[in-house]
């Protein structure tokens, strides 16, 4: 189970974001304002009849490299996983995936619908443990709830109290499998 990510690492993540967000900066300013800071404007005023220049404002970055972000933050998340001893490979039923070279491509398709850490088959998986684990017992199912519902409480707190958005959405999806699987017990009746 992922151990709880500590201050250290979140501290070591905005430092390395900080520090990517003002290159960036810096690499957008150009060597000449390259002591400039992120957030400050570098007005210039004339004073005569001369043209102002380069008198406005501007966002201090424009645009954020996405791939560099990703690489950032892919780095950061399998550092951190190394520090705590858990393997930065990630088995996918027919194969497995290194989180250390994964790519920005892979990674959206491992979470896409129809993908291996998709809603769908990440909500079966789930499913089909927790039917497993209460022996596929109906009458368990009060049990089989609040086990889900005592991980997605201890993930939460593990990720500083909230999930991204596809956790939610899984999580909706195993309930509906449950009301399912209790109906198909019900009809059976």
């Amino acid at each position: 189970m992922l151990k709880s990510v500590g201050s250290g690492a979140l501290e070591r993540f905005q430092t390395e974001a900080r520090k990517l967000l003002e290159k960036t900066h810096r690499e957008k300013l150009g060597p000449e304002n390259a002591e400039a800071k992120p957030g400050r404007s570098t007005d210039r005023v004339s004073l005569g009849n001369k043209a102002a220049e380069g008198v406005g404002y501007e966002p201090a970055v424009k645009e954020v490299d996405i791939g560099a972000a990703y690489r950032l933050l892919r780095d950061l998340v399998a550092r951190n996983l190394q520090e705590q001893g858990i393997a930065t490979r990630v088995a996918t039923g027919g194969g497995e995936v290194d989180l250390e070279s994964l790519s920005s491509e892979e990674a959206q398709s491992l979470i896409a619908e129809d993908g291996y850490f998709g809603v769908e088959q990440t909500s079966e998986r789930i499913f089909q443990f927790a039917v497993g684990i209460a022996g596929n017992d109906p009458s368990r199912i009060d049990a089989i709830r609040k086990g889900i519902a005592d991980g997605y409480r201890q993930a939460e707190e593990a990720w500083g109290g909230e999930l991204p958005e596809i956790s939610y959405r899984t999580r909706d999806a195993v309930e509906e499998k449950l009301d399912n699987w209790l109906a198909g017990f019900r009809e059976a009746r």
